[in-house]
């Protein structure tokens, strides 16, 4: 194995440590844990970690919500122990002794358990200007931190000031952003439409002479009610831009002074969503944050949690959160992005390494082999992973996570089989005002969908390094790039290229003097191969009205916007042929592994590591064992298995071998090609 480098993080609470120990149980964990992480981020879950610190002048009782995560009782280990600040000062170094940087992290939650009554933590419960508010009046139990206090003060210049002490009294190395400091809980369509919130954004916007933004609201839910609909379908893009400065700011302001302190700052992306859904549904723009100089995102990247079915859900994300990684790191390709890895966590009541081990499993082997092509080469979009959460693991279960993050981060590939998807900055933007107009697919939503057909899509390739790239590449949505962009793909030679796009007078008048002709209706979505050599090898035409039995298109002012992370938002529709013929035409001209049998449920990725070697990563989605039948179209001299199961050899048939895969979890195998006579 030539394992390449990368970061072991772990976030876990203080029900992780034993402050009835001198050394805090801390030598006990690392030996337990097999390795120096790279960084531990500690979570004491409510902001009155920061905003009720008494200083360290004293020995003082934290609050019992700080010692457990919403102050749950026990864990696997121990029961919740009463901590001072003095101990949590002498965990702090003593981690630090081991190598590891700590990190502190809480959400923006403040309701606690506490016997048959639920209470506020004491210093949110005594600020609740400072609550978000929902469209219809009702105040949240979350502090939104774009807020102001009563007398028009900026929450955010006295957490940073709160923060800063944290900081320096208890010794951390950086301040992990989580959940409600990083995006709002609420969908912009939902929240937060309090008084405070609209005068900001009227401020912002130059909208202050809108009469629709005058009124005071906060004691008239029916008006505010009106005035939140107001907004979101006259001045949504307005409302869009305005959260994603008002974040930035935030973040331009934390890392000023976390800088000033020689301190780091991991942020937590917006619930699961790509660049595209960040900021239609929370304002939040990951590239403006990455302006801030934060020194990496913890991608939410929590697949098998849900997959498993945390809190009753019936998504299975995967393939989604594929592409918003790829997305991500597209969009901020200097930016170190740790992937999330959803583990366990006692008190939301999901443990995926007893209950679904082949699901975590899945996302550990796929996160950490999706790619992007820049001008460097090829490297992986994922620098590492965070176990969420690290307490009460074994040393069993430890080994069990640590090899597969090692398997998953060996070797560099020195080539995806496969298309690159073709990411623009600009067409994400311009892609938002299409989707509010006529709800038309972002780049995002088309990758998500030809990837769970079982399109090769694992790289992606932002437009202004394509110069520099080779092999195919796939481009969704011509008609949003610009001008300049567009020429570049249309003209793209060092590999095939898939197009799809809609026939605008532009588009057409771009693809004519790049020598592609088609005959096209006006808007009409099409699918254009050509080969490397520029000549068009196949044309392929969405016919809407033929092609879809759909219900009546849906108004789009009827369309609710205001859903969870954990719903999908509304998209136009568009034809499974047409999405399937894409598909079909990207394994064409990609070269990529064909199934034979169970190609329903059967996909694959294909890395190259050298040009007689192959590692395929075979993924099934089915809940029982499947068998993938597969053919690589080059005559196989070897095989091997390198992971767990199956725990058998594997032959081959010439170009073809079969394998059993368990249930919604993955195998890896590599494959040596006979030379070429």
């Amino acid at each position: 194995m030539n394992l390449a480098m990368y970061e072991k993080w772990i976030w876990i609470e203080l029900i992780g440590f034993d402050n009835t120990q001198s050394d805090f149980a801390v030598p006990a964990y690392m030996e337990r844990i097999g390795f120096v992480p790279t960084a531990m981020s500690l979570l004491f879950f409510t902001p009155d970690f920061v905003h009720a610190h008494e200083g360290m002048e004293s020995e003082a009782i934290l609050p019992i919500e700080v010692c457990s995560y919403a102050a749950r009782p026990y864990g696997k280990e121990r029961n919740r122990q009463v901590w001072t600040n003095y101990q949590l000062r002498g965990l702090v170094a003593e981690l630090q002794k081991h190598g590891a940087q700590i990190y502190c992290s809480f959400f923006d939650l403040f309701r606690v358990e506490g016997g048959e009554t639920p209470r506020a933590s004491e210093w949110c419960g005594a600020h609740p200007e400072l609550y978000e508010m929902n469209k219809s009046g009702k105040a949240l139990s979350v502090i939104n931190p774009l807020r102001r206090f009563k007398d028009g003060t900026y929450y955010e210049d006295f957490f940073i000031r709160d923060l800063m002490v944290v900081m320096q009294d208890y010794g951390f190395d950086g301040y992990h952003g989580a959940d409600g400091y990083t995006s709002p809980r609420k969908s912009l369509a939902e929240a937060d439409y309090s008084d405070d919130m609209v005068e900001q954004f009227a401020q912002f916007s130059g909208l202050a002479a809108e009469k629709e933004l005058l009124e005071a609201c906060d004691d008239n839910p029916a008006n505010m009610g009106k005035r939140a609909e107001w907004i979101w379908h006259h001045k949504r893009m307005e409302w869009i831009q305005f959260h994603g400065a008002r974040w930035a700011q935030l973040w331009h302001k934390i890392m000023a002074a976390l800088r000033q302190e020689g301190k780091k700052a991991f942020i937590n992306t917006a619930w699961t969503r790509d660049p595209f859904e960040a900021l239609y549904r929370y304002g939040v723009d990951y590239q403006q944050l990455a302006a801030t100089g934060v020194d990496g995102f913890i991608v939410e990247s929590v697949g098998a949690s849900l997959s498993a079915g945390a809190d009753e859900t019936e998504y299975e994300p995967c393939t989604e959160f594929m592409s918003m990684l790829m997305t991500i790191k597209a969009y901020v390709p200097d930016t170190k992005l740790i992937c999330l890895n959803a583990i366990q966590d006692t008190n939301e009541q999901w443990d995926a390494l007893s209950h679904a081990p082949t699901v975590l499993e899945r996302d550990i082997y796929a996160f950490s082999n999706m790619y992007v092509q820049d001008q460097t080469g090829l490297r992986r979009c994922a620098s590492g992973f965070m176990a969420c959460l690290g307490d009460g693991i074994s040393e069993d279960g430890w080994k069990w996570i640590v090899k597969r993050w090692n398997l998953g981060f060996d070797s560099l590939a020195q080539r995806v089989v496969g298309a690159s998807l073709v990411w623009s900055d600009e067409a994400l933007h311009n892609s938002l005002e299409a989707y509010i107009a006529s709800r038309e697919w972002p780049a995002h939503k088309f990758t998500h969908e030809w990837i769970s057909r079982g399109a090769p899509i694992h790289a992606v390739v932002n437009v202004k390094d394509l110069q520099q790239a080779t092999g195919p590449i796939i481009v969704a949505n011509l008609h949003t790039l610009p001008d300049d962009q567009l020429e570049q793909v249309l003209t793209y030679r060092n590999g095939a290229a898939v197009m799809i796009g809609r026939w605008t007078e532009r588009v057409s008048k771009a693809a004519a003097g790049a020598g592609l002709s088609l005959e096209c209706e006006a808007n009409q979505l099409f699918c254009a191969v050509r080969n490397e050599h520029g000549e068009c090898a196949e044309v392929f035409l969405m016919e809407q009205a033929k092609e879809l039995v759909i219900e009546e298109q849906k108004s789009l002012s009827e369309i609710n916007d205001g859903l969870t992370w954990l719903d999908s938002l509304y998209y136009s529709p568009v034809a499974e042929e047409f999405l399937n013929h894409c598909v079909q035409a990207l394994i064409e001209i990609t070269g990529a592994p064909r199934m034979l049998r169970n190609e329903n449920h059967i996909r694959t990725a294909v890395l190259e590591m050298n040009p007689g070697r192959w590692r395929i990563i075979i993924r099934n989605l089915h809940m029982n064992y499947k068998t993938a039948h597969i053919d690589v179209g080059r005559s196989i001299e070897t095989m091997s298995i390198l992971t767990d199961f199956p725990g058998i050899p594997v032959d081959a048939n010439d170009s073809k071998f079969k394998l059993y895969v368990p249930g919604r979890g993955m195998v890896i195998v590599e494959l040596d090609f006979k030379a070429a006579d």
